[in-house]
């Protein structure tokens, strides 16, 4: 007895359908995205390639990492015959939230694609009151 793996159905195809990015471009990504402690600070890498350094927002309020991206469309030239044309806008929006962050000394990179972003860990000395019982 054989037993065909790669069967496909009528539900298989329409799967495949539409969830191609030819028929139905998305806009909103989902770039990928790491976030680490490494010594006295957290990482944050998100990959964003065809992104351009001027494109990029990265906003650190109320204890939330907002990172913002806008590859706008580009001109359409009239001399090119586009078969398929699915790089005209791209967006990416991701918030994180980060507790005991030293705001003031946060900084950011971008490399090959690949945004880094280092948040500083506040120095916490606790004080230890003591309390007087009357």
């Amino acid at each position: 007895m054989r037993y065909n793996i790669a069967k496909r159905t009528p539900t298989t195809f329409l799967d495949d359908f539409f969830n191609d990015d030819f028929y139905f471009p998305r806009t909103n990504y989902g770039s990928q995205i790491d976030v680490y402690q490494e010594n006295n600070k957290y990482v944050v890498e998100i990959d964003l390639p065809g992104f351009k350094r001027e494109e990029i927002d990265i906003q650190f309020n109320n204890d939330v990492l907002t990172v913002k991206a806008d590859h706008k469309e580009e001109e359409v030239n009239e001399n090119k015959k586009y078969y398929y044309r699915s790089r005209k806008v791209n967006s990416f929006m991701r918030q994180i939230r980060f507790n005991g962050i030293d705001s003031g000394m946060i900084q950011a990179g971008f490399n090959e694609g690949v945004l880094k972003v280092e948040l500083p860990i506040k120095e916490v000395n606790e004080v230890v009151n003591r309390i007087e019982i009357k």
